[in-house]
């Protein structure tokens, strides 16, 4: 088979491979650098520089001079129960950029379901970096291929030069792959896109667009407060391709080394600087059956406790227990809802985990404080970091040094940093006395001082205000460009690796404000690999000793995120800016987040960074509203921005927090359905969705990231323009519904339709959705209590469905549950309840309120008994049903007649 080549391939010696001098009458522009490489470096690389500019295609410009392309070859073929082995061998000789070609490659290609294709590429020789499955989960092959499949793959016969290609079953060509370069600590695929592929993911960066956009991505976790396109503080090498007519199909490679990922008009290139090439491809073909396929690898998401849905209030610099005190009392005092209240470090003795500041935060006035809050009905959360103060005396560093759980540095002893408290030591995850340590630590806190309802887990790159390590209190970070790598190549070096992938634009070296790349943990695994999975270990250590402590589901916020992060915590999108621009790009992040398995999501409401205003605040507050973890947080020294400040936002946030609550029900039935075992049927996985996931079938829908559904029932439009008048909506095809006058949008099929900006974010409801709805209050407890009512809402078959997941909002092992569908066909409406039973009490249903009912009818039915209190709206078409009384735990249908 042919090998194409791409923009962005391997860089090797030109007096290696034989290259000519000639630049001019170079036909294959073979990039010869690293992005951002100029003139004098690539030229003392004996390259070939051609700058071109405008460069739509992303044409190097550093490439190797005319001559043979280094390549693998195919040695032998084995048939497998699940597909096919293939040996590979290269004769090229070393470079002196890269080193030694891994030579033999094994290539593995399994089927493993009807869906999914496993493709691994690994030295058989040599062990090599892989992430423990304890940590981020990796599905077993199953003992024979299944009986059909979705796809097809095709590779060389022997002696042929290596590719393979995936192709949809039908034709269609998902990942055409070439120019696999194998090296110790540089890995490299390509594969051709057609100009019809919508690429989404690849995180996590704040981008101005939803629809990725050719750049290079790159992925190495960094604490930096949010700037665009940069690398931030997860890794997700997820993408997901969406191709008209509106199938989709995504890819995962399963690496948490540093890498690069190039995105050209036609083509993506991996450029990784170690472990294997472990891919998993997800043939939908929807785009939510996708993302299910794809947790069905990195594991469903964990299913929050109700109260996590409500509202929270934070911020840095709260200086004493009775600013937040007045803080609570200020939404008490405005009705405006609040669940949650949190802690940032202020509430620390001199920054130390697991400490209370014993002047502002005294125990004595802290302790009624968290159990008022208890008793109100809410929740009180706090943060934690990872450093732990280097200082004997203090608990939590005693115990680390005495149980050997701190990460060592390279000489075998703990590694110094320097956070929050000053010079800091860090747990190893990887130990396996590791989460029985932080447990203790937490343990103690509620022990000693009160219990913590959630926790919030920070600074988890590692963040470090050092540049590797430090042991002086005057170490700083400052951002630097990396060393120039050693050539020739002697041997593997995690301080300075041969390719520099491009960490904040600019190739700064791994270790600037982390830890060394050469510190070493648990079993001598190197930070050099593990980097990217700090995060994730601490969530993971975190979830399970909450749980374990309070026998409940637990709330855990990390910063730092990694595929399978979603399966034990949320995330916020980290230190974002009080302005204009960051209250739109939070909307692609929070839907990349529903892509990358983790659902519960959500952005500083109001900005953390800079001072907000009365404006912003109050849009800001509608659209926080929907996101799935609702959290208002700023940062110290800037304005308070509580709501409560402002008449006009108070407002705002009354209504759209209102709203919130009254659909919790709704909101809590998507996250069961993302977490629950797939259902070939419901395909749920996402809560939050762009708008191509219910309507891929519509190309409009492709890069709109101004809107979003909640669910496939709510569409929601917020206004995120500084004084302005009007928006311009796009409403795909089907019957639509305005959320405050029940009136018909339209239902002649999709539309873009400009609205006039008034007080209340615009929402729309579509046509052919049932929604569960409690009445709002002031707290999710509270709201619980209220009689549930439906709204439904009829689309142009009269016809619609929907769906409710009732338990306590608490259990761990989710046993005593119902869960309930809801189908209206003609005037019929119908519930049909399964579960094992819920034996908590739950309200009854009071109400239904039904869009769409063309005529008034004459009667209404309940299980057969006539229903005297209900009335018919002519000028919207709808009927309301009151007073039903209505057991939510038994089958009942509903008639009009």
């Amino acid at each position: 088979m042919m090998i194409f080549v791409v923009a962005v391939v391997l860089c090797l010696s030109p007096q290696v491979w034989g290259l000519s001098d000639d630049c001019q009458s170079s036909l294959q522009k073979l990039d010869c650098g690293y992005v951002g490489i100029n003139q004098t470096q690539c030229e003392a690389k004996n390259c070939c520089w051609v700058p071109v500019d405008p460069n739509p295609n992303n044409v190097p410009w550093c490439f190797h001079k005319t001559g043979p392309i280094p390549h693998y070859t195919v040695d032998d073929i084995e048939k497998t129960a699940l597909g096919v082995k293939i040996t590979l061998k290269t004769n090229a000789s070393d470079s002196p950029t890269y080193g030694t070609p891994v030579n033999p490659l094994v290539v593995e290609i399994s089927e493993q379901t009807e869906s999914r294709l496993h493709i691994k590429i690994y030295d058989p020789n040599n062990k090599r970096w892989e992430i423990p499955t304890s940590f981020s989960p990796a599905p077993s092959d199953p003992s024979t291929s299944p009986s059909s499949t979705l796809y097809t793959y095709k590779y060389p016969d022997k002696g042929s030069d290596f590719s393979f290609s995936i192709m949809r079953d039908g034709g269609d060509v998902l990942f055409d792959a070439s120019n696999l370069q194998f090296f110790d600590q540089y890995l490299t695929l390509s594969t051709k896109l057609p100009a019809s592929s919508n690429v989404y993911g690849i995180g996590e960066h704040v981008t101005p667009y939803l629809k990725l956009q050719p750049r290079t991505y790159t992925l190495w976790n960094f604490d930096t407060a949010t700037p665009e396109l940069l690398n931030l503080y997860g890794s997700h090498p997820f993408y997901l391709d969406l191709r008209p007519p509106g199938n989709a199909h995504g890819v995962y490679l399963r690496n948490s080394n540093g890498m690069d990922v190039v995105l050209a008009d036609d083509s993506l290139t991996y450029n990784v600087i170690g472990g294997v090439l472990d891919f998993y491809f997800f043939l939908g073909p929807k785009p939510e059956a996708v993302i299910q396929q794809y947790q069905e690898v990195i594991g469903r998401p964990h299913m929050p406790p109700y109260w996590a849905l409500g509202f929270h209030q934070c911020r840095y610099g709260y200086k004493n227990v009775e600013e937040l005190e007045a803080v609570v009392a200020g939404y008490k005092s405005s009705q405006i809802p609040l669940d949650t209240m949190w802690s940032d470090i202020d509430y620390m003795d001199q920054y130390k985990d697991f400490t209370l500041d014993p002047d502002n935060y005294a125990l004595d006035k802290m302790k009624p404080f968290v159990d008022s809050l208890h008793q109100n009905g809410q929740q009180y959360v706090h943060i934690i970091d990872p450093g732990i103060k280097a200082q004997q005396g203090y608990d939590p560093y005693d115990k680390g040094i005495q149980m050997d759980v701190f990460i060592k540095d390279s000489k075998g002893k703990p590694l110094t940093g320097k956070v929050w408290p000053g010079i800091t030591t860090f747990p190893d995850f990887f130990h396996p006395k590791a989460n029985q340590y932080w447990e203790n630590n937490i343990q103690s806190f509620r022990t000693n001082y009160f219990p913590v309802d959630g926790l919030w887990i920070d600074m988890n790159e590692i963040s470090n205000f050092c540049n590797g390590e430090c042991s002086s209190e005057d170490d700083s970070a400052t951002i630097q460009q990396a060393p120039k790598p050693t050539i020739p190549y002697n041997g593997f070096d995690p301080n300075s690796p041969p390719y520099q992938i491009d960490n904040q634009g600019n190739r700064v070296a791994l270790n600037v404000k982390t830890i060394s790349t050469d510190a070493v943990h648990y079993g001598g695994v190197l930070e050099y690999n593990t980097h990217n999975l700090f995060g994730l270990t601490e969530s993971i250590a975190t979830n399970l000793a909450l749980e374990d402590i309070r026998k409940a589901r637990s709330l855990v916020i990390s910063r730092s995120t990694f595929p399978g992060s979603g399966s034990h915590a949320g995330h916020w999108t980290g230190d974002n800016h009080a302005d204009w621009e960051n209250i739109y790009t939070s909307i692609p992040d929070v839907l990349n987040f529903q892509m990358f398995g983790i659902p519960l999501i959500g952005a500083d409401i109001c900005g953390f960074a800079g001072s907000t205003n009365e404006e912003l605040c109050g849009r800001w507050m509608q659209l926080g509203a929907f996101y799935p973890f609702s959290r208002n947080h700023n940062a110290i020294g800037d304005d308070p921005q509580e709501p409560y400040r402002w008449s006009s936002v108070a407002n705002k946030s009354r209504v759209a927090l209102g709203i919130r609550y009254s659909i919790l029900p709704y909101y809590y039935t998507l996250f069961y359905k993302a977490h629950r075992d797939p259902d070939p049927k419901d395909p749920a996985a996402v809560v939050l969705r762009p708008l191509f996931f219910d309507f891929s079938d519509d190309s409009n829908t492709y890069e709109i990231d101004k809107q979003f559904m909640v669910g496939g029932s709510l569409l929601i439009s917020p206004i995120l323009k500084q004084g302005a008048s009007t928006i311009q909506i796009y409403i795909p095809s089907g019957v639509w519904y305005d959320w405050y006058s029940w009136q018909v949008v339209t239902d002649e099929g999709k539309m873009s339709k400009s609205l006039s900006v008034g007080d209340d974010i615009p929402i729309h409801i579509r046509g052919g959705s049932i929604i569960p709805m409690h009445q709002p209050a002031m707290t999710t407890a509270a709201s619980r209590k209220t009689p549930f009512s439906l709204l439904v809402a009829l689309d142009s078959s009269g016809s619609a469905t929907g769906d409710l997941f009732c338990d306590d909002g608490n259990s761990l092992d989710m046993k005593s549950y119902l869960f309930v569908d809801y189908s209206v066909d003609g005037k019929e409406l119908k519930a049909t309840v399964s579960g094992p039973g819920y034996s908590g009490s739950l309200s009854s249903l009071d109400a239904v309120n039904i869009l769409g009912v063309g005529t008034k009818p004459n009667s209404v039915m309940l299980n057969g008994q006539a229903v005297s209190s209900f009335t018919y709206d002519d000028s919207n078409k709808s009927l309301k049903i009151t007073s039903l009384n209505a057991d939510m735990s038994k089958d009942f249908t509903i008639k009009w007649m």
